[in-house]
Formats: C-alpha cells, structure tokens, sequence
C-alpha cells in the first residue's frame, strides 16, 4: 500500500514539474518565418499588402489573427520612419530612401 502512496506522489510530482516548466518557457517567437509575430509581417511586404489588400477586401475578417497583426505591423511602419528598413537587406527601390538615393545619383551623373 505504501508504494502506491509513492508512486501516486513521484506522478503528481513530475505533472507539476512538468507544467512548472512549460510556464517558464517564453512564448514570444523570434522565428522570422513566423506568422504570428508583427516582425513576420513588417518583414515581408509582399504577404502584408495581400493580407492588408483581402482584409479590406472582407471586413467580417478584420478581427482575424493575420489581419490583426498585418494591420499592427502596417501601423508600426507607418508610425516609425526608421522601422521602414526593419528587417530588410540590401537596397529595396520600392522605398522612398531607395528612390532618393536612385534620383540623387542620376542628378550627380547629369552634372556638368
């Protein structure tokens, strides 16, 4: 009887460590490849503008998690001058820096 009492309380024990050590366990993902963080989607221009585009597109959708955080991440960029280069590498000409860097270069070859 009494290595019953034990080994109920060896379980208990190891259950408990067990979900003490999932609480401590950080739940914030720095995978750029994941979907559910706002870098994901302050990252990749192309998914937040689809995802920016279908969730205008669906306003029933608006309150789903991807428009959420695409919608989060849009207003990151757009509040945040410098957070526009966030995450990239390498010179994109979609962005206004490339574009003045771009015009600056074709007025300094122009010079006489």
């Amino acid at each position: 009887m009494r290595n019953f009492s034990l080994l109920g309380l060896l379980i208990v024990v190891a259950i408990v460590g067990y979900w003490a050590k999932s609480m401590f366990v950080p739940s914030v993902s720095h995978d750029p490849n994941d979907r559910s963080t706002i870098e994901y989607w302050v990252s990749h221009e192309a998914n937040r503008t689809a995802m920016l585009s279908w969730c205008n597109g669906h306003p029933d959708q608006q309150n789903s998690q991807d428009c959420k955080l695409a919608i989060a991440a849009q207003t990151q960029i757009d509040t945040d001058p410098a957070g526009k280069q966030a995450g990239q590498s390498g010179v994109d000409q979609g962005t206004s820096d490339a574009q003045d860097q771009l015009q600056a270069q074709k007025d300094a070859n122009n010079l006489p």
